[in-house]
């Protein structure tokens, strides 16, 4: 018996049930790569003349592309408590969920969605931030620069519904220096 064959055939097996469980919930990614073990299953079985795998007919997510990479146009100095970072020079704003005047992303779907931040700034000074969803706070990132401008980035996948706004705010009464062009904010859904 070949012991490598072997134990790729039961991996395949244990993937292939992994796979199978998940009935019609499954992505179209997901049930291509059920179709392609299949495939490779049934050429181990009957050589070069096994039929070619299809395409998916299984469902995939409903729902659109939301996505913002959004920069900051000029320093910001001295914002009070608990600002809201206005990140106003748009990169992308696909499904137009970030609003840049008020520097706030509106949820247009239920769904999991990934957000990142960068701040930079000077030497000697500080901005610490927190990424919050309709006030309640999910993440935070603290810059405080020493003998050189520093950056720091920090990133938080959240679920969201429908209606909820997100966004970037002052973290307490440190946002002293937030460097523009260095500095941006970004989103989308998973």
């Amino acid at each position: 018996m070949n012991i490598p064959w072997f134990c790729s055939f039961i991996s395949i097996l244990a993937l292939t049930d992994v796979l199978a469980s998940e009935k019609n919930k499954c992505s179209e990614a997901e049930s291509d790569l059920m179709k392609y073990i299949k495939w490779q299953m049934e050429i181990s079985k009957g050589g070069c003349n096994s039929p070619t795998p299809q395409k998916c007919q299984c469902k995939t997510k409903e729902g659109r592309t939301i996505a913002f990479q959004i920069m900051l146009n000029a320093a910001m100095k001295n914002l009070p408590k608990e600002a809201v970072v206005k990140f106003d020079k748009v990169i992308t704003n696909i499904g137009g969920a970030y609003n840049p005047s008020t520097g706030k992303f509106t949820c247009p779907e239920d769904g999991v969605y990934s957000f990142a931040w960068t701040t930079m700034t000077y030497s000697g000074s500080r901005f610490n931030s927190e990424f919050v969803v309709d006030g309640t706070i999910k993440a935070y990132n603290f810059n405080i620069a020493g003998n050189s401008h520093r950056s720091s980035s920090q990133t938080a996948v959240v679920e969201l519904k429908k209606g909820n706004k997100a966004w970037i705010r002052t973290y307490s009464t440190h946002g002293f220096l937030i460097e523009g062009r260095w500095s941006s904010f970004s989103g989308f859904n998973i």
